[in-house]
């Protein structure tokens, strides 16, 4: 299977919906856009910062297909929705419940698991906060 990455304009003002899907193995580096996102990333929450440098993800090693999914904030949102600094987060890829109260973020990854369709429900719980 080719990798496959789509985009949408999310319902929250400046923001994009993606996803991506493809084979697990060595990734493309994602070059940096100054934006923070929010991740659906192998079942876990992440919060991604802004990159001053191309970032390349980790692939899994193995067989089948991985994915991610998440949304990405136009500059000076995500510190506003997350509570923490832009400056904090630089170049980093940080588990949600490490910023969060983890049993918030249990509950949220849950609500968001459960969803017939995860994208959309990772968009509404940012439309909430």
């Amino acid at each position: 299977m080719d990798a496959r990455y789509e985009e949408r304009a999310s319902r929250l003002g400046g923001a994009v919906v993606w996803t991506w899907t493809g084979p697990r193995g060595p990734a493309r580096p994602v070059l940096p856009d100054g934006c923070m996102d929010l991740l659906l990333w192998g079942g876990t929450l992440v919060v991604a910062g802004p990159d001053t440098h191309a970032f390349t993800p980790q692939g899994a090693d193995g067989t089948g297909d991985a994915s991610c999914a998440g949304i990405r904030f136009a500059p000076g949102t995500a510190p506003a929705l997350l509570g923490v600094p832009a400056r904090e987060l630089r170049d980093r890829r940080v588990p949600l419940d490490a910023l969060w109260p983890g049993a918030r973020v249990r509950r949220l990854t849950e609500r968001i698991d459960a969803a017939a369709d995860p994208v959309a429900a990772l968009e509404e719980a940012a439309l909430r906060r």
